[in-house]
């Protein structure tokens, strides 16, 4: 079993890293004391949150039809789909009363992680129990979610399988969109946005009263609809609401389209998306035992009430809190129901009448899949846009890669070298794998690299010298030292090799969110990977600083530095080969050929850890390896599968 003495050490690095942002965001709220100062917050909110959803498109033809429809009695259910883009369609129901009498106020729904999407139990009963009080209610499938699967046996869906739904396909569409600048919250936000364009066209509809509600990853999406569509005019996210710090400490991941890249660099929290238009009317319905923090919940609510009460409508935002687990649950349903109910001036009561599951199939607006029904995959719009960006390129002349890889892993190098300490271990050297003594390059404040030494254990308590192989490996370094063959036969021919664990890696693999394995998709490494994200920090980056941190300390004791990275270890090697000035040697084993193989195949598990962020607009990793010239070699490289 690995040991990992620093299993903690990232967890708490990034935990205090948030703690901070979010500290200093807690202190311009309590300065707010005026309407003034709550109006000109409430603009900063809106032009910042406006930031974390890039690359919205222009609207275009909706194309909309109506593909059937159920009589329900007193509601009157139609079978819609749209294209929120040219070729990519939503599948939807609209749910009508029977009876019209004059303009409805109209509600978005919007749907949790729930394969069946729109179907569900309780999606179907929020919209149904809506239209029952006198709404139109327009509730749409996610991609990946109900009626929009995306992988098929051409992306390597084994026959007979549907291959990933929901949360895991969610995260294999959208982490491999930030390599070419998007973000697949943007994808989710338009098909909403598209959708209420679809709602207030209908003849049925009344513009001036809007709502929007959706539970879970429905909640989601409703808290950045409202941050970014004006025409909201009252919102109710349910069992979503806390704060990104208490998902953080209690070790929550999120999937891609949940983590607003630089949302936290502009000094955002979750409360922030439902500030962009205060006073709106907003309910945050939350439940007592939902993994999304009650004390969230309940803080956020605090602060949408100190800004809505500042700018003059203390009544405009409500909580309400279950005793249950997360789900939109009857409760939290009719608590929804009766605060949509008031703003819309509405006179009825918000008990939900008695109903009955509706089997999926019955729903269907697409005869079940969007895909062989004519729509074009979210996936190959990504492809698209790689391939516009590859086709824009301008190559770079050696400087001007560095100068651009520097920038987008955002890395500054301090000028005095790291400290470092001796590790003490006993027993010895390890006479089977050359394994002996330890080091640990403190790279910055509360980040150790673990740098374990096989072969010559001469000179134990001082950084070795003369030539030294330091190596980065695919998942622990100091295993794959002590475990692969050819670089056991190098330590037997004499070759000394430092094997080097950088941040979440080997020694410092965090004990925390019940990981066993860095390519986890919802493990403790896109954890960290995904707040890096929102923080403007890449984590990626971050192991590169170690690495050349690491470089810097052996050759300030006077080593010769050649590298060599495996794996996942691979991508940062063959980047702090490229920045360091010391125009260091390096080999790559099993390395990543490119971030255009992963844009090519949707299915893959290379982690989010080792993508940059928009690097496609200005380089890929070929450009890297061809920067190196003589001084790199590589040898089989391994494809999406590793």
């Amino acid at each position: 079993m690995r040991n990992n003495r620093y299993g903690h050490m990232v967890h708490e690095y990034t935990v205090g890293r948030v703690r901070e942002i979010l500290q200093e965001r807690a202190e311009r709220l309590a300065a707010i004391q005026t309407r003034a100062d709550a109006q000109a917050y409430v603009d900063d909110v809106r032009a910042k949150a406006a930031h974390c959803f890039p690359a919205l498109p222009a609207r275009t033809d909706l194309n909309a039809r109506i593909t059937g429809g159920m009589d329900l009695g007193d509601i009157q259910l139609e079978k819609i789909v749209y294209e929120s883009r040219p070729g990519l369609l939503v599948s939807a129901n609209l749910y009508l009363p029977a009876q019209i009498d004059a303009e409805l106020p109209c509600v978005l729904g919007l749907c949790g992680h729930s394969d069946s999407g729109k179907a569900y139990g309780p999606y179907q009963f929020f919209a149904r129990g809506l239209a029952s009080k006198g709404f139109a209610v327009l509730i749409v499938d996610p991609v990946s979610q109900g009626e929009r699967r995306q992988f098929y046996s051409e992306e390597g869906v084994p026959a007979g399988e549907t291959g990933p739904r929901s949360t895991v396909a969610h995260n294999m569409i959208g982490n491999r969109m930030l390599l070419t600048g998007d973000f697949v919250g943007s994808w989710f936000a338009w098909d909403a946005i598209r959708g209420l364009d679809y709602l207030l066209e209908r003849p049925e509809t009344d513009t001036n009263r809007v709502g929007v509600t959706g539970c879970s990853g429905g909640g989601t999406q409703t808290t950045q609809v409202t941050a970014i569509d004006p025409r909201i005019t009252m919102a109710a996210p349910d069992c979503y609401i806390t704060s990104w710090l208490c998902n953080l400490e209690n070790e929550l991941p999120a999937d891609a389209e949940q983590n607003p890249p630089r949302a936290l660099a502009f000094g955002l929290d979750e409360a922030d998306l439902l500030l962009a238009y205060a006073p709106r009317p907003t309910m945050i319905l939350a439940e007592e035992n939902c993994y999304f923090d009650l004390r969230g919940a309940r803080q956020a609510h605090a602060e949408v009430k100190k800004i809505h009460s500042l700018l003059g409508s203390p009544d405009s935002t409500e909580i309400s809190v279950g005793h249950l687990d997360h789900g939109f649950h009857k409760h939290a349903r009719e608590a929804m129901y009766g605060f949509f109910i008031k703003h819309a001036g509405l006179n009825v009561e918000c008990q939900e009448p008695p109903m009955e599951e509706i089997p999926e199939a019955q729903l269907h607006a697409a005869e079940g899949e969007v895909v062989p029904f004519g729509s074009k995959k979210i996936f190959g719009f990504t492809q698209a846009r790689a391939g516009e960006l590859r086709a824009g390129r301008t190559p770079l002349d050696r400087r001007a890669l560095r100068e651009a890889v520097r920038n987008h892993l955002d890395i500054e190098m301090p000028e005095l070298p790291p400290h470092y300490r001796y590790l003490r271990r006993s027993g010895g050297q390890d006479a089977a794998t050359g394994k002996g003594y330890q080091f640990a390059v403190e790279s910055e404040a509360g980040i150790q690299v673990i740098l374990t030494m096989f072969g010559d254990m001469e000179d134990q308590c001082r950084r070795p010298q003369g030539p030294i192989s330091l190596f980065v490996g695919h998942l622990s370094s100091e295993e794959d030292c002590a475990a692969l063959p050819w670089l056991q036969r190098r330590v037997g021919e004499g070759q000394r090799i430092l094997a080097a664990d950088l941040r979440g890696t080997g020694q410092s693999f965090p004990h925390s969110c019940g990981s066993s394995d860095l390519l986890e998709p919802y493990g403790a490494d896109y954890l960290y990977a995904s707040f890096g994200s929102m923080m403007g920090e890449s984590y990626l980056g971050r192991r590169v600083f170690d690495l050349l941190r690491t470089i810097d300390f052996l050759e300030e004791g006077g080593a010769e530095v050649h590298l060599i990275g495996r794996g996942v270890g691979s991508v940062p090697v063959a980047l702090a080969a490229l920045l360091h000035n010391s125009q260091l040697t390096c080999e790559l084993v099993h390395y990543l050929p490119s971030y255009q193989m992963l844009i090519e195949n949707p299915l893959h598990n290379w982690p989010f850890s080792c993508f940059i962020e928009n690097c496609l607009e200005a380089f890929d990793l070929p450009d890297i390896y061809s920067a190196l010239g003589d001084r790199l070699k590589k040898c089989d490289p391994w494809g999406p599968w590793i």
